[in-house]
């Protein structure tokens, strides 16, 4: 059942010994690097003796690393391991802002090859298979790791590149059409870019239509390619994604105290890598997250990971903060809309969905919500398609 029985179903004492000893272990590697020695100024491993020591260190997020690579270019000055060591490069995806840089280490690169193991044995995936892939190339880290994990893992992994457009996307089915595909795996937007281009072309193997509805996001769950890219995955018993904390100590905070938050609430997600030849410490990755402790019935003992969305996304409205999954619960699997986002705040809801009206759907998102909302019903189509990653809150000022 399990990748890596004995990582996945440690008892929980003995992996928070681990997790202690390595967080230790991070810590001495990173304040070799001028950033993490700035930062962590006056900290002395000795002092680090609980796991919720952790707390007293500083959070760092994107904006300081993209500072760093400014003041230090090309690479920053946050690494122990330099490009000369490196054996993979990548790009982020830029979607909260510049690009950073990422590099892995033959060794770092064997850690997420692992972990991503864990995460495409608990859904089904096994050595031998034939994956198809929509996955950007070029710089981007999450191409640049994908193939090196379904390397890893024993897997043909066949990359169409993201569908640019329906008739793109239509060159890609047809190309891959007389090939034993095992498993496709796209984000949504790409799904339905591929979906409609199959529907104009008779093809017939894609994934059923319910497939990529709203909780289909907390099949996964990452901590970022610049800390730990395949923090997670669903075992299909478990709600959420199980979490390698023998590579990751995860918490989850309130965005204005800082402080951790319960079980089942929402916060911002900050992890810390371990077992690193680059580590991260205490990196905001500007996701939104909650964590469930519950014991799981496939028997792995690691906590579950929910992912709600980005930061960005939130949107404030009487006095509630939405996010995209709160209304795409709401609709039916797939449906194209987006959530827009006053000039100043509102308590009404403003969201576009394309399709007639559907007064049902409107009570559906309020009493999901519980604001007052408005819906503009547009024609199915109206909306931009994305080829990689759907953009679903816009501002008021982009019209």
């Amino acid at each position: 059942m399990f990748w890596n029985a004995d990582a996945q179903t440690m008892a929980l004492p003995q992996r928070r010994d681990l997790q202690l000893e390595a967080l230790r272990e991070a810590l001495t590697t990173a304040m070799g690097a001028p950033f993490f020695a700035r930062r962590l100024a006056g900290i002395r491993i000795e002092d680090i003796r609980s796991l919720e020591d952790l707390e007293h260190l500083p959070v760092i997020g994107k904006d300081d690393l993209r500072r760093s690579e400014f003041e230090s270019p090309p690479m920053g000055d946050y690494r122990i391991a330099r490009l000369s060591q490196a054996v993979r490069i990548g790009m982020s995806s830029g979607t909260t802002g510049k690009p950073t840089t990422m590099i892995w280490t033959r060794h770092d690169l064997d850690v997420e090859c692992e972990l991503s193991a864990r995460n495409h044995y608990r859904m089904g995936i096994r050595p031998g298979m034939v994956i198809v892939s929509a996955h950007p190339g070029y710089l981007n880290g999450g191409q640049a790791l994908q193939q090196a994990a379904y390397d890893y893992m024993g897997c043909l992994l066949v990359s169409i590149g993201p569908p640019e457009s329906v008739e793109a996307a239509e060159r890609a089915l047809r190309a891959v059409a007389d090939l034993p595909i095992d498993r496709w795996q796209v984000f949504p937007a790409a799904l339905n870019r591929l979906r409609e281009a199959a529907d104009r072309i008779g093809f017939d193997g894609l994934p059923n239509a319910d497939v990529g509805g709203a909780d289909s996001q907390y099949d996964k769950i990452s901590a970022g390619q610049e800390c730990v890219a395949y923090l997670g995955s669903t075992c299909g018993l478990s709600p959420g994604a199980h979490m390698a904390e023998d590579h990751a100590i995860v918490e989850v905070l309130d965005p204005v105290s800082g402080r951790p938050v319960s079980d089942g609430q929402r916060g911002s997600l900050v992890a810390t890598s371990l077992n690193r030849d680059n580590p991260m410490i205490r990196y905001n990755v500007g996701d939104i997250v909650r964590i469930d402790s519950t014991p799981c019935r496939c028997g792995e003992t690691t906590r579950w990971g929910f992912f709600e969305g980005r930061a960005k996304d939130l949107v404030e409205v009487g006095g509630r903060e939405v996010l995209p999954i709160d209304v795409a619960r709401a609709l039916r699997p797939n449906a194209e809309f987006v959530v827009v986002r006053p000039a100043r705040v509102s308590d009404t809801l403003h969201v576009r969905i394309e399709g007639p009206a559907n007064d049902e759907w409107i009570d559906r998102i309020t009493a999901s919500i519980g604001v007052h909302v408005e819906v503009q019903w547009l024609a199915q189509g109206a909306l931009p398609r994305a080829a990689y990653k759907t953009q679903r809150v816009i501002d008021a000022s982009a019209g």
